[in-house]
């Protein structure tokens, strides 16, 4: 409720306030805000709490993951560490098997070259 008064040329609002009781004792209406005030409080601060253990346990799971990658990386540098030495034995054993088809080969080749001849 507001009660407007004139003073001079400005208009001044002021809002008048219900009277409290005697001695400064609470209103009915007083305490039920202060539980209401005070049950958000709490549920404010459960909620928090609630908030702050599932970011606990995120990180928890974070850092499990970030281990597991690291290990992931680990394993897949050695594979292919392992698959490069693998790869050049192959190879080597490619040219090892050419050089000795290859000689003998040749010498059908030959062999089979000079028998035409005669």
């Amino acid at each position: 409720m507001e009660e407007k008064v004139s003073n001079n040329q400005f208009i001044i609002r002021v809002k008048l306030s219900k009277p409290k009781e005697p001695h400064g004792s609470p209103t009915k209406e007083e305490l039920r805000k202060e539980r209401k005030r005070e049950a958000n409080r709490k549920c404010a601060q459960r909620k928090r709490k609630r908030e702050q253990e599932a970011f606990q346990e995120l990180e928890g799971s974070v850092a499990k993951l970030r281990t597991e990658v690291q290990l992931l990386h680990e394993e897949l540098t050695r594979l292919h560490k392992e698959n490069k030495e693998l790869d050049q034995e192959n190879n080597s054993i490619q040219e090892e098997i050419f050089k000795m088809h290859g000689m003998k080969l040749s010498a059908k080749f030959v062999i089979s070259s000079a028998v035409d001849e005669v």
